[in-house]
């Protein structure tokens, strides 16, 4: 006698089911490790403009004997339109800028384009390089972090001219410890 077979097509609810945690599953895997690997992304970034940064301040003051927006420079005031075309123009012994080389502006530049802070996600991208230029303080890194963090800066960079310490200015969560010592 033959026998009918039932056969039967396709997958189960379950199977389904399965299959679709499993997908769910690797997803979220996949989201979180490009979370990840964005935000290493931008403490390299960040960590290789700060030292960019630090350098051409520590190259302007072997220079001209003084750090940028301090009282002996010619951007004694602290105007942030000043201070940037000190690092990225020419500029003469009193820290006056110039685009143009010459006997006078012979020193400089120290930075091609300034440096950008990656951590910021705003739309209005010249943030990243706002500098808040603090012209009374004279702190060492770890006093100026805690500072920093206290704050509720979230763009560019803080710039302490006494010292000529530069840091990130994240404050509140976004400001990690180590951003400082970078």
């Amino acid at each position: 006698m033959l026998r009918k077979r039932n056969a039967q097509a396709g997958f189960s609810l379950a199977e389904l089911l399965i299959v679709i945690a499993i997908i769910g599953v690797l997803a979220t895997v996949v989201v979180m490790n490009m979370k990840g690997s964005e935000t290493g992304a931008k403490e390299a970034k960040l960590k290789a403009n700060l030292k960019i940064f630090r350098e051409a301040l520590i190259a302007y003051n072997a220079d001209h004997g003084f750090f940028p927006c301090t009282q002996n420079d010619y951007n004694n005031s602290g105007n942030e339109t000043t201070f940037k075309r000190q690092l990225t123009w020419y500029t003469d012994a009193s820290g006056r800028p110039s685009k143009t080389k010459s006997d006078r502006y012979r020193f400089g530049p120290y930075v091609q384009k300034f440096p950008e802070n990656p951590f910021y996600t705003g739309t209005d991208k010249s943030r990243m390089t706002k500098v808040v230029i603090d012209r009374t303080h004279e702190r060492i890194l770890s006093e100026l972090q805690k500072a920093v963090a206290a704050g509720s800066g979230n763009y560019g960079w803080y710039y302490e001219a006494k010292s000529g310490n530069v840091v990130p200015n994240l404050g509140g969560s976004a400001f990690s410890d180590k951003y400082c010592y970078f």
